[in-house]
């Protein structure tokens, strides 16, 4: 969720997350734009192989699958709001 109300789905769960960033895209790219590309991040890699519990995957996948998952994501949040 941004600051001038932008909302979307980033990651389905918090070691995900941390690939994504691990891959140098931040939160907002991933729900501003449609393409992302791979910028990776070393100290965010460390951080993601020390922590997360799942397996690297490149961030563009990660995103897809998320979005997938949570399709209405937006509309949802967009609805609690009015």
């Amino acid at each position: 969720m941004g600051s001038e109300g932008e909302n979307g789905v980033v990651a389905g769960n918090l070691s995900d997350f941390l690939w994504v960033l691990a891959d140098g895209i931040g939160p907002l790219e991933t729900v501003l734009y449609d393409e992302h590309e791979a910028r990776p991040n070393a100290t965010l890699t460390e951080l993601a192989e020390r922590h997360a519990t799942t397996p690297r995957r490149p961030a563009r996948d990660i995103i897809a699958e998320a979005r997938a998952e949570f399709p209405t994501f937006a509309e949802d949040i967009d609805a609690l709001c009015r």
